[in-house]
């Protein structure tokens, strides 16, 4: 190979390489030249705390960058970190929340408790003994009912119990905080507005059925017909165009209704006659009494059994179902269901309990002053019922039957005064105790105060017939 190439060319080849050597070795690589070590030394500095600040005057600010070089050497830089900036952002950021409280309402359903409701939601048997043991007096919690609330806050993520109110009604809550390691009972009592509202209205078919159109309350029906049931029958006495009147309380709480309360006043127009009945607290309670101050209260009711009918009226003369014969009826007959309670129709004393011929069952009491009232055809006697026990108005002492002479379930009533049988459903009635002399100064000036606002709510049409009655 080397003899094809001429001689010229292989002393020039040479002449190259040789310069080349020489030049490798004589002036090394600019790699090689800047390799080098550097040193920095950091001397520690102390600074007094008065000294800091959040920013250094010397120095630029934390939205510009800036740098330092270190023993005159530009290609070794060091960063300014911006840590003012980092401490401005933790200060301004909100703290971060410990814990958080759940806030629950539960409505009880039948067959909760207080360990069943709270285990729903975790919480420890510890607190729930703790919360029970507040209450172990007057045990508010064992005696809650369907339909009431428990509003209760749990503290996360620990799962405690913080507090507890059981809401009774709109009106009453009982409430139950932690104290440390236990729990304080407190109870809530809020008290509603009341305000005097007026109703009437004209029966056309019955007090309830009447009244309900007129948006009265059933509730204050009931109490209505027991002011008036002493001198109205309310299954005999009623009569188409019959009216009445009344002034009550209405609760309401937050500006909302939530119930009513008493009837201050009523009036009541009956087949032509006119009661009035105002309601007045004496030493011995709340009672009705009449404008003039007798007591709307009498000594015995007039009807002692809920009938359906009367199958017999009072009759000195009557036809006996059974004998034919003219028999005299000194009672009345309550045609009723088996089993329907009879109840006493004043106070007094059991005279007499047991089987008499053809009354089957009776019971006779005596009221005192004369009065005597029998019941008859009993299927049986309340319980305890015998000779000599004292009886209060309205208490049941026996049961509708179908014993002795009888051809159908129903309660023989018979009343009597010295001895002599009056008709049950016509005999006037004595008023119960008249109110104390030293009251009745006090309640007169009162019951004209109140009737005035009773007359005055009254529509035109009602002012109009009460005027035509008292013509």
């Amino acid at each position: 190979m080397a003899k094809l190439i001429p001689a010229k060319h292989l002393l020039l080849i040479g002449i190259v390489f040789a310069f080349l050597t020489i030049v490798f070795f004589a002036f090394p690589s600019s790699a090689t030249k800047d390799k080098q070590n550097i040193a920095l030394e950091i001397t520690p500095q102390v600074i007094k705390e008065s000294e800091l600040s959040l920013f250094d005057s010397n120095l630029p600010p934390p939205n510009q960058a800036s740098s330092q070089t270190v023993d005159n050497n530009p290609q070794v830089q060091l960063s300014s970190v911006p840590q003012a900036n980092r401490l401005e952002d933790q200060l301004a950021a909100p703290p971060r929340p410990k814990f958080t409280l759940e806030k629950h309402s539960v409505q009880i359903k039948e067959g909760d408790s207080l360990s069943k409701v709270l285990s729903r939601y975790q919480v420890s048997a510890n607190d729930i003994y703790k919360v029970s043991n507040a209450d172990k007096k007057q045990k508010s919690l064992l005696r809650m009912r369907p339909g009431q609330h428990l509003e209760f806050s749990i503290k996360q993520p620990s799962g405690t119990l913080q507090d507890i109110t059981l809401v009774i009604n709109r009106l009453q809550s009982i409430h139950f905080k932690r104290s440390e390691s236990q729990f304080d009972r407190a109870e809530i009592n809020r008290t509603p507005d009341i305000s005097q509202t007026y109703k009437e209205a004209v029966i056309h078919n019955s007090l309830f059925v009447d009244g309900m159109n007129a948006k009265i309350d059933q509730p204050l029906l009931i109490e209505l017909a027991n002011i008036f049931g002493w001198d109205i029958d309310f299954a005999l006495d009623i009569r188409k165009g019959d009216r009445f009147s009344l002034l009550y309380e209405e609760k309401s709480l937050d500006g909302e209704k939530i119930g009513n309360g008493n009837i201050l006043a009523a009036q009541f127009i009956n087949n032509g006659r006119t009661f009035q009945a105002i309601r007045y607290e004496t030493k011995k309670g709340a009672n009705y009494y009449t404008p003039d101050g007798l007591a709307m209260r009498k000594a015995f009711i007039r009807t002692p059994v809920d009938f359906t009918r009367i199958s017999s009226k009072f009759n000195p003369n009557r036809l006996h179902p059974i004998f034919k014969t003219s028999r005299p009826h000194r009672g009345v007959d309550y045609a009723a269901a088996s089993g329907t309670p009879v109840k006493a129709a004043g106070d007094g004393k059991v005279s007499f309990a047991g089987k008499q011929n053809g009354y089957g069952n009776v019971v006779i009491i005596n009221h005192g002053k004369g009065y005597q009232t029998l019941y008859a055809h009993l299927r049986g006697f309340a319980r305890g019922m015998r000779k000599g026990k004292r009886v209060k108005q309205g208490n049941v002492i026996a049961y509708v039957g179908q014993t002795g002479w009888a051809t159908g379930p129903h309660l023989h009533y018979e009343f009597r005064v010295n001895g002599v049988h009056k008709n049950p459903v016509t005999v006037k009635l004595p008023n119960d105790d008249p109110m104390p002399k030293a009251e009745l100064k006090k309640y007169l000036p009162y019951a004209q105060n109140v009737i005035a606002a009773l007359t005055n709510s009254n529509s035109a049409e009602f002012s109009q017939r009460l005027a035509l009655l008292k013509d």
